[in-house]
């Protein structure tokens, strides 16, 4: 009989220490999502647009990302508009702007997580100019070119 007992303790020993190593893989694995998550993903992003357009024109944008829309803007030839957000975990958010001016219009991905979280981090600048919407990464370098469409014509 002690020789049964002394196998239950053996076994019992054995299960704790599995237990035990299972316990800090998953605390080692927690840790270093933590840490991943938090060197990757920024806490807050400034995005950012200002009207460069010649002749004065003012420039109207409606930004919208799939949980918020901030609603249609005029921004003032020499005008600056911006707003700040939060990137979610899965480095998956997206700000895209329908733009619309005498020299174009278009809607483009102003602040699209998978390209902007290197590309200008924690401050996206853009600017729209008489080409397109110029991007600026985080040297203030225009880096990015989003050439206008044609004019909408007026209903």
């Amino acid at each position: 009989m002690p020789m049964v007992v002394c196998k239950h303790t053996i076994l019992r020993t054995i299960m704790g220490v599995i237990f035990c190593y299972q316990a800090l893989l998953l605390a080692l694995f927690i840790a270093s999502f933590v840490a991943l998550t938090t060197a990757v993903v920024p806490f807050k992003v400034v995005t950012s647009i200002d009207n460069t357009l010649p002749d004065g024109q003012e420039l109207n944008v409606h930004c919208k990302s799939g949980d918020d829309d901030l609603g249609a803007q005029v921004i003032p030839n020499g005008g600056h508009y911006e707003w700040s957000f939060k990137v979610n975990v899965w480095a998956t958010t997206l700000f895209f702007c329908s733009f619309n001016c005498k020299e174009g219009s278009g809607t483009f991905d102003i602040y699209r997580a998978s390209r902007d979280i290197i590309r200008c981090e924690d401050k996206c600048n853009w600017k729209a100019a008489q080409d397109g919407v110029h991007g600026f990464n985080k040297d203030n370098q225009d880096d990015f070119l989003y050439k206008w469409e044609a004019p909408q014509a007026k209903a």
